[in-house]
């Protein structure tokens, strides 16, 4: 399901790598503890941005966005209106509260959507509910990406992202995980029965 790549005369909001306003530093040892700071800074926000599960965690369309360039190398992230985050609700993606596209990723196999998730319980039983989306929605701790690709599953599953699989009675084949969901019924996994 394309959450938000099928909407026509949709409009880029919020681009990231856009040139923006540069702001200058001091001279001096100013320039080294800044540096160091920053160092600081980026290790313990990389620190913060898995969760005690050990999957990846956004905070805000913003961050996913941020999370999917970094790993499908997108040309460009761009952020749904909450107008279009609504739409997305109102189909039955209950428990979202924004979400994006990454267009044009590194392999040229199509854009990806993207979803933040404030109520992963009620998420996970709308999509527990939808047979088309078993094990083909990839989630991270509270967020969702909606991959275009096998190559895409691939570089997702090395940055940690787990299928959702909300099956009956799944059972990952042996050799690969299942972690149990945010409600009864549903699973994390690396185990995708279409992936090649």
């Amino acid at each position: 399901m394309a959450f938000f790549t099928s909407q026509p005369g949709r409009r880029r909001l919020y681009p990231i790598g856009a040139p923006s306003a540069q702001s200058h530093i001091c001279k001096g040892t100013s320039v080294m503890r800044f540096h160091r700071i920053l160092a600081t800074v980026g290790t313990v926000a990389a620190l913060a941005s898995v969760s005690a599960c050990g999957l990846p965690s956004a905070g805000s369309p913003q961050e996913a966005g941020d999370f999917l360039k970094s790993a499908l190398r997108c040309e460009s992230i761009d952020i749904a209106s909450p107008q279009e985050a609504q739409r997305v609700e109102a189909m039955g993606m209950t428990g979202i509260n924004g979400g994006g596209e990454c267009d044009e990723p590194a392999g040229g196999d199509g854009d990806v959507d993207f979803l933040t998730v404030e109520d992963m319980e009620a998420f996970q039983t709308a999509i527990r509910g939808d047979e088309d989306q078993q094990d083909k929605l990839m989630i991270g701790d509270d967020f969702v990406v909606d991959p275009s690709s096998d190559d895409q599953r691939r570089q997702l599953l090395d940055s940690g992202l787990m299928f959702l699989n909300c099956t009956p009675n799944f059972e990952a084949p042996d050799g690969m995980s299942a972690d149990d969901g945010a409600i009864d019924g549903c699973f994390t996994t690396d185990y995708s029965e279409d992936l090649d």
